[in-house]
C-alpha cells in the first residue's frame, strides 16, 4: 500500500509539469476500440510482439505480410491474430535523463533529441518525458499526432536520477494509453540514485510483459580519456562497477522487451545512436496472437518468431511472463 501511494504521488508530480504547460490537452477517449498490437484482457490475453526483419547483410526488410511470419510459443505453433506493417504509424515516448551529470552536455542532448523527433514520419506520434529528482511529462501525445520537437528546449538539468520511476511511469501512464505500434526510447546511463516507489526488478518485470519495445541510448556524460598511451576510459561519475550495472540495466530492458541498446559513450556518438534507432522504428512490424496454452501459472514462456522467406531473420523479444 505504501509503495502504491508513493507511485501515485510520483504520477501527480509528473502530470504537474503538463498542467503548467501553455495549452490544455483534450481528455483521451473513455473506451477506444482495440487495434493491432494492443494487449487486451479477455478469456485469453493477446500477446503482442515487436518484430524487426533483416537480410543476411543486415539490411532491414519491408513489404512483408502476415503470411510471411510464423510464431511459436514453447515450440508450439500459434495463429497470428493481429498484424501491423512497418508502414503503420508508431507512437514513440522519448525519455531523457536530465540529472546533474548531464548538465554540461544538455544543449547537445537537446539538439540531437529534437533531430530524432524530426526523423519520425509525419503520421508518427511523439511524447517527451524528462527525469532527474522527479519525472516530468514535458510533452504528451497529441490526438492528431502533432509533434513538437521544440518542447525539448524546456527540459532543465539538475538533481539525482530516478530512472526506475521514469521507466515505470512512461510504460504505465504514457504508452499504455496508446494503441497500435509504439515504443519507448530512453537516453540515460542507467544509474538510479533517487527512485523510492519502484525497484529495478519491477521495471524489468514490466518490460517482459509490455507490448512496447524499449530502445536505450547508453549515454555516459563526463567520460574523459587518459593520455593516448592508455585506452582505458576514466568515468567522472560513479565507479566502474556502477557504470557497468547501469549499462546492464538498460541492456536488460531492451532485451526483455524486444528493443535494442545503442552505445553513445562519447558525445559524438549521440547523433548516430538516435539515427540508428529512428531507422529501426521505421522498420518494425507488430504481431499479436492468443496463446493456445490457457494456464495462467506465472511462468516464463519462450516465444520465437520465424520469417518463412529464405535468407531473412526476425528479431523480437524472447518471451513473456504469463500473469
Amino acid at each position: 500500500m505504501e509503495r502504491a501511494l508513493k507511485r501515485t504521488a510520483v504520477l501527480i508530480a509528473m502530470l504537474a509539469g503538463l498542467l503548467r504547460g501553455p495549452a490544455a490537452q483534450p481528455p483521451p477517449p473513455e473506451a477506444p476500440p482495440p487495434k493491432a498490437g494492443r494487449t487486451i484482457r479477455a478469456a485469453v490475453e493477446m500477446v503482442s510482439l515487436p518484430v524487426v526483419v533483416t537480410s543476411g547483410d543486415g539490411r532491414y526488410t519491408t513489404g512483408l505480410a502476415k503470411e510471411d511470419f510464423q510464431v511459436y510459443e514453447e515450440g508450439a505453433p500459434q495463429e497470428i491474430a493481429a498484424f501491423a506493417a512497418v508502414e503503420d504509424p508508431i507512437s514513440v515516448a522519448l525519455v531523457i535523463d536530465t540529472s546533474g551529470s548531464t548538465e554540461s552536455q544538455l544543449s547537445r542532448i537537446q539538439a540531437e533529441a529534437m533531430r530524432f523527433v524530426r526523423l519520425l514520419r509525419e503520421d508518427d506520434g511523439a511524447a517527451v518525458v524528462s527525469f532527474a529528482d522527479e519525472v516530468t511529462l514535458v510533452e504528451p501525445f497529441s490526438l492528431t499526432h502533432r509533434k513538437n520537437p521544440d518542447a525539448i528546449r524546456k527540459i532543465r538539468p539538475g538533481g539525482l536520477s530516478a530512472v526506475y520511476e521514469a521507466v515505470w511511469l512512461t510504460m504505465e501512464q504514457v504508452l499504455k494509453l496508446e494503441y497500435g505500434r509504439k515504443a519507448m526510447v530512453i537516453l540515460s546511463d542507467g544509474i538510479d540514485n533517487r527512485s523510492e516507489s519502484v525497484s529495478r526488478e519491477e521495471t524489468l518485470e514490466l518490460a517482459r510483459a509490455t507490448d512496447s519495445p524499449i530502445y536505450g541510448v547508453y549515454f555516459a556524460p563526463g567520460r574523459k580519456r587518459v593520455p593516448r598511451w592508455s585506452p582505458i576510459p576514466v568515468p567522472s561519475r560513479g565507479d566502474g562497477p556502477e557504470r557497468d550495472a547501469g549499462r546492464k540495466y538498460l541492456e536488460a530492458l531492451a532485451q526483455s522487451s524486444g528493443g535494442l541498446l545503442v552505445d553513445a559513450s562519447r558525445e559524438d556518438e549521440l547523433g548516430p545512436a538516435f539515427a540508428r534507432i529512428a531507422r529501426e522504428l521505421r522498420n518494425q512490424y507488430s504481431l499479436g496472437y492468443y496463446p493456445r496454452n490457457l494456464k495462467h501459472d506465472g511462468s516464463f514462456r519462450e516465444v520465437k518468431v520465424v520469417v518463412t522467406r529464405p535468407g531473412l531473420k526476425a528479431r523480437s523479444r524472447g518471451g513473456y511472463v504469463d500473469r
